[in-house]
């Protein structure tokens, strides 16, 4: 997932990848694989990104995967972490289902070929 907040937030503040990510101790390739999604940002990176940035984690910060409790969220913020969660073990829990749906009529279909040979 492409980090358009912070993309947004570094190139309001007339930085580039190669600045950030010497503040951060990174190369930029390894920095833009994060901008990017394709390498997670860890919570440490996330705080440093503000300080760099000079803004506040809420005006950067997009979840990759999970939740993340960050310090002074407002609660609007958690409301919109907590929904998106929500939403993706709500879709979790579809999938799980149909699969388990799947696996049961295998089951059944098996068990029917078991009694078949056995009654040859």
């Amino acid at each position: 997932m492409i980090k358009q907040k912070l993309i947004n937030k570094r190139i309001e503040k007339n930085k580039t990848q190669e600045e950030v990510a010497y503040l951060l101790g990174i190369t930029q390739s390894q920095y833009s694989r994060r901008e990017s999604g394709i390498t997670k940002i860890t919570k440490n990176e996330w705080n440093e990104l503000a300080k760099i940035l000079d803004t506040n984690l809420e005006a950067i910060y997009e979840p990759h995967d999970g939740i993340y409790i960050v310090k002074n969220e407002s609660k609007q913020n958690l409301e919109h972490l907590n929904h998106e969660y929500l939403e993706h073990f709500e879709f979790t829990l579809l999938i799980m289902k149909k699969y388990i749906e799947k696996l049961e009529q295998e089951n059944k279909s098996l068990k029917m070929q078991i009694n078949n040979l056995m009654s040859e």
